[in-house]
């Protein structure tokens, strides 16, 4: 329980807010301009991806470690996506909220 409040604070700002930035709010915004949402979405979602998964598939030397954390984190990526700009008129702050959650229940699962 002592470790919570961390894991929220860094659950939510260290980690969910800083990407959303760089992500949503920046990549996507500027390569939507000059290739349209779904490229750009499909784009940034790749390479958040592929942020996720190259490091743990570097120390691992796994290729199924490698996937699945590249997969699933691109999935979410495109997800954040589509939901920031499709229904939230491009704010990043639904998304962010939601990144945190997903984050934190990361963080929940790995203290037990």
């Amino acid at each position: 329980m002592a470790a919570l409040p961390t894991v929220l604070a860094y659950s939510f700002f260290r980690t969910a807010l800083a990407e959303e930035i760089l992500f949503r709010g920046f990549l996507l915004k500027r390569l939507q301009n000059k290739f349209g949402f779904l490229s750009a979405n499909t784009l940034q979602a790749l390479v958040f991806g592929l942020m996720h998964g190259i490091p743990l598939g570097l120390v691992t030397r796994s290729i199924a470690v490698f996937t699945v954390l590249t997969l699933v984190p691109g999935a979410l990526g495109w997800y954040l996506g589509w939901f920031s700009e499709r229904h939230c008129g491009g704010s990043i702050i639904p998304s962010w909220l939601l990144h945190g959650c997903v984050n934190f229940l990361s963080g929940i699962v790995s203290l037990l």
